[in-house]
């Protein structure tokens, strides 16, 4: 099934029109981390001036929300806490 990788950066959303063939929706979060993750620690953009006010609303072919996550989910809460 295709998931759409639709991101939201401070109240606007960026659509994702490609989408990303994934097996189910439990492959969804761990590509999600994964994107994020890329994104947070190897690209930079001048329109985006924190990763961290980002979070990604993943939807199926339907339309239909199946995940909205956070970037900062990324960082372990072991690391967050200390």
């Amino acid at each position: 099934m295709r998931y759409f990788m639709n991101m939201r950066y401070r109240g606007r959303l960026i659509p994702d029109y490609e989408g990303d063939e994934l097996p189910n929706e439990e492959a969804v979060r761990g590509h999600a981390l994964a994107t994020a993750s890329d994104l947070i620690f190897r690209t930079r953009m001048d329109t985006i001036r924190s990763w961290f006010d980002c979070s990604f609303e993943v939807t199926d072919e339907s339309g239909r929300v199946v995940l909205a996550m956070p970037f900062d989910e990324v960082i372990p809460e072991s690391l967050g806490s200390a």
